[in-house]
């Protein structure tokens, strides 16, 4: 190497300051980020009580004297310097690094990005390390951590616990462990620090490894046990609509949130479309998705990886155009004004209504309304709605099967399947070949003959 180069490297590492607040020098300990001085400091107390230790005098005085400087040091000295703030923003710097990346392949940001970052938050948050130089003397954990050679597989332990803890159902727990393993996955591959100078998470942190086996993951779906699906009848869900109008919405604090609930359930019974579907429908702005001179809607359904949502128009019912122009006309104007207000659906304090939020209404919902006396099942979900407007609109008109497709944003009836219920009763003979193509026995059929 010539004397050029040498300089140059030398250059380079010194350009790296120690970590310590208010430290100038140069690094000499690369892996911990200190100076000289203050990585001699970091090992004194180490060396100092092994002096104590191993002293030995012919005097009692000396040795007494030993023994109570021993019992008042404080031998825990610090085993990494780098302030929390640092290490907090290079973690979270790590994070968005990578949904960067998965924004790069074409996921979309308000849906994948927004549900990746949420997840990630949570589960290194599910557990805590102390840490006495946060203020408050424990932090949530850092993704080097999960993937210490030593500690790591200790950490992913305490995460796997608390999801088994929650009544988290099994795809859930799935697709946690899934979005975290892609993260480390990258962070393997490219180790490197957003804005570290060139350092890398090993030369700042330590060795990192995959921690993940193939025991860490729930049962996937195909190999558990199927959850009960429900296909509401036409009588069934004329009940569950009266409830929504005459009890739920009269008698609710805040009537524009009932509205709202109201019109995303009937909504969503009446079109089929998805949950993610019916929330990220805009009604305002250059993006708005209703056309209300042709009574139907635009919905983001899905595509294949990475190529975006897949845009179709989904027609609504009479009943759905009413309820809907209402909603718009009294209710909408009642929430308030956020960044979110060109969406449809909003949560009390204007923000987008989630996912998440959207579900826990809905089983609130559906328990009033069996109390009322609506004869709903208990575990009744969103999706079912979807499975309902599939079944009836086929019982209806079983050889209108290409409509239902497009409906439902599906393109072979194979995929429609599990959207459909073949009703016991009612399918004539010459129909019964049509309609097997989209039996699954797993769906129950509520009310009806």
């Amino acid at each position: 190497m010539s004397d050029e180069n040498v300089l140059h490297s030398e250059a380079d590492v010194g350009a790296v300051k120690c970590t310590v607040n208010g430290c100038e020098n140069r690094i000499n300990n690369k892996g911990l980020q200190l100076c000289k001085r203050h990585d001699a400091e970091r090992v004194a107390a180490t060396l100092l009580r092994r002096y104590l230790e191993n002293h030995s005098s012919p005097f009692p005085r000396n040795e007494r004297q030993m023994a109570e400087l021993a019992a008042i040091i404080n031998w825990q000295a610090p085993t990494n310097v780098i302030p929390w703030e640092q290490r907090l923003e290079d973690h979270n710097h790590k994070i968005d690094e990578y949904l960067q990346n998965c924004l790069f392949l074409g996921c979309e940001i308000d849906s994948t990005i927004r549900e990746r970052k949420a997840v990630l938050k949570s589960i290194f948050r599910r557990v805590e390390i102390e840490d006495s130089t946060h203020p408050a003397g424990r932090r949530h954990l850092f993704v080097w951590e999960l993937l210490s050679p030593s500690l790591g597989r200790y950490y992913l332990g305490l995460i796997i616990s608390s999801l088994l803890k929650g009544e988290t159902a099994p795809g859930t727990k799935r697709k946690y462990m899934n979005c975290l393993r892609y993260f480390c996955e990258y962070v393997l591959a490219k180790p490197n620090i957003p804005g570290g100078n060139g350092l890398t998470i090993t030369d700042k942190y330590g060795a990192i490894v995959s921690t993940f086996t193939k025991y860490d993951f729930p049962v996937h779906a195909a190999d558990r046990p199927s959850k009960n699906r429900y296909a509401l009848a036409p009588d069934v869900l004329a009940n569950f609509f009266e409830f929504l109008r005459n009890d739920y919405l009269p008698k609710h604090a805040l009537p524009h949130v009932a509205a709202r609930d109201y019109t995303a359930i009937l909504i969503q019974a009446e079109t089929g479309v998805r949950s993610s579907e019916l929330l990220g429908i805009r009604s305002e702005g250059d993006g708005c998705d209703l056309d209300r001179r042709n009574c139907r809607i635009r919905v983001l359904g899905k595509a294949k990886a990475y190529s975006g949502k897949r845009p179709r128009w989904v027609s609504l019912s009479p009943l759905a155009v009413e309820v809907l122009q209402t909603f718009e006309r009294v209710f909408r104007p009642m929430f308030p004004s956020t960044p979110d207000c060109e969406y449809l659906f909003l949560q009390e304090n204007g923000n987008r209504f989630t996912g998440n939020a959207y579900f826990k209404t809905f089983r609130k919902i559906v328990t009033l309304a069996r109390e009322f006396g609506v004869p709903l099942p208990e575990d009744l979900r969103p999706h079912d709605l979807r499975r309902t407007f599939a079944t009836n609109a086929l019982e209806r008109n079983p050889l209108a099967y290409r409509k239902v497709l497009k409906q439902l944003g599906h393109s072979y009836p194979s995929s429609a399947a599990p959207y459909l219920i073949c009703p016991d009763d009612e399918v004539e003979d010459q129909q019964g070949d049509l309609i097997d193509i989209f039996v699954d026995p797993d769906i129950k059929k509520r009310g009806g003959n």
